[in-house]
């Protein structure tokens, strides 16, 4: 289930995801970029991954604040899913946590690493909450207070990101260059910086996302040619290349996929 936040935070949060799933069996799920940072808060076991140099498994922290995937990954659950991720804008971790993004690529910090006692109060009060809703405003509650130390984002930075948007990911840095009075090097030193990937990385994430988004509303599972140039794909063999090399998947199994927690987390 989806939920808008506050519309205080608007410009922190983009949404919040609550999954809540009986696994009778341990089950594996693929996960990967949609172009956003996060925060998640497990209500029952956390997942298992493997670390940054996949030579072992690691439990997740319960609580933790998580960057940019560079690339897709395998989590695993032992028991029963309950968690509320906390989808924040791709720009969150500059502007509202005073952090440069490129430092959390594919790091799962726990929460109280990343905030100390204040987060340590939070998640005490959500093992109390009686539902996930009250669980949220809980989060809510310790989000709004970040606000006071809100960074505010460049006017070229921001045509930037409207502009990657707006077209879908299907801008090339020279045209969005057009567009914005900065230099190519200053635009990939801001985006390293305020989304901790590229402007190029960045857009092609949003491409996806835009495909993927089509093809969930896409009838028929076999039919996706109609969906291939509209998403900016020479042909079928450019768009496989592209989604299996950032989901591990190719468009068809995903479609099939029965079991989809979110756009980017699913059961393999």
């Amino acid at each position: 289930m989806q939920l808008p936040p506050h519309h205080l935070l608007q410009g922190l949060v983009k949404h919040y995801l609550i999954i809540d799933q009986k696994v009778s069996v341990a089950q594996s799920y693929r996960m990967f970029s949609d172009g956003n940072p996060g925060i998640v808060f497990h209500l029952k076991d956390p997942f298992l991954q493997w670390n940054n140099e996949n030579s072992a498994v690691i439990k997740q922290p319960r609580n933790f604040v998580y960057g940019q995937l560079s690339h897709y990954n395998t989590i695993v659950t032992q028991g029963d899913l309950k968690m509320i991720v906390v989808v924040l804008e791709p720009y969150a971790l500059f502007t509202h946590f005073h952090t440069a993004a490129y430092e959390l690529n594919d790091e799962t910090v726990p929460l109280a690493i990343f905030f100390g006692q204040e987060a340590r109060d939070v998640e005490e009060q959500i093992t109390t909450a009686t539902s996930p809703v009250e669980a949220i405003a809980i989060i809510e509650r310790f989000l709004i207070k970040r606000l006071t130390a809100q960074r505010n984002l460049s006017a070229g930075f921001n045509r930037a990101m409207r502009c990657i948007y707006q077209h879908h990911g299907l801008i090339s840095i020279e045209d969005l260059l057009q567009t914005i009075p900065i230099t190519e090097r200053q635009l990939e030193r801001k985006f390293c910086e305020h989304v901790g990937t590229s402007p190029k990385k960045f857009a092609d994430i949003i491409k996806l996302q835009h495909f993927l988004k089509l093809l969930q509303k896409q009838p028929d599972k076999e039919k996706i040619a109609d969906l291939i140039y509209i998403s900016g794909y020479y042909d079928h063999a450019h768009l496989n290349r592209n989604f299996k090399k950032m989901t591990g998947f190719t468009p068809i199994y995903y479609k099939k996929t029965p079991q989809m927690l979110a756009i980017n987390l699913m059961q393999v």
